[in-house]
């Protein structure tokens, strides 16, 4: 398997909120995001819990908003490493 560099990048919750705003999303004032077409909690795909601005994680290359946990980050590398680059 090729070697892969993943880098992060903390941006404080100024540059978040735009990052999301972007997106199509926007933050409530209790920090929960939501969609703005919808008007619905963005849920995360993998803890399966609304993401709040504050424990955000904006994956790099996508558009994909987790929860940012060990075992979130794990798991969506695992799957974009098994799926995306197979």
């Amino acid at each position: 398997m090729n070697d892969i560099d993943v880098t992060f990048t903390d941006i404080n919750i100024e540059q978040k909120t735009a990052l999301v705003d972007i997106l199509g999303y926007y933050i409530d004032e209790d920090g929960i995001i939501f969609d703005k077409e919808t008007k619905m909690q963005h849920i995360c795909p993998i803890t399966k819990e609304a993401v709040s601005i504050d424990n955000a994680s904006i994956l790099p290359g996508s558009t994909i908003i987790i929860n940012t946990t060990e075992l979130s980050l794990s798991e969506y590398f695992t799957y974009y490493f098994e799926n995306i680059l197979n």
